[in-house]
């Protein structure tokens, strides 16, 4: 592809697209710095992903919590009502 102005100088080698209107580069920003590309997909997803996985933790951690005996709570320093308390918080509560 070649330019309507200017020759092959204009022209970015490795893409064929001319400088001035090269495609973004993933990661890149434009010129109000919002990422755009496959950065900004990323960013979108990666959020409620780490949120989901957060979730499932609490939820595998109250169950574990829950089938501790009284003696095993005792050695980590927690009654049984702090065990109720916690286990009886929603997942998506800390």
């Amino acid at each position: 592809m070649i330019p309507a102005e200017g020759g092959l100088e204009n022209v970015i080698p490795s893409t064929g697209y001319p400088h001035w209107r090269s495609p973004a580069q993933p990661g890149s920003k434009n010129s109000n710095g919002i990422l755009h590309g496959r950065t900004a997909i990323a960013g979108r997803i990666a959020a409620p992903v780490r949120l989901i996985r957060l979730w499932r933790q609490r939820a595998r951690d109250r169950a574990l919590l829950a089938r501790f005996d009284g003696r095993t709570l005792r050695d980590i320093g927690l009654s049984p009502a702090d065990v109720m308390r916690e286990i009886n918080r929603p997942f998506w509560r800390e």
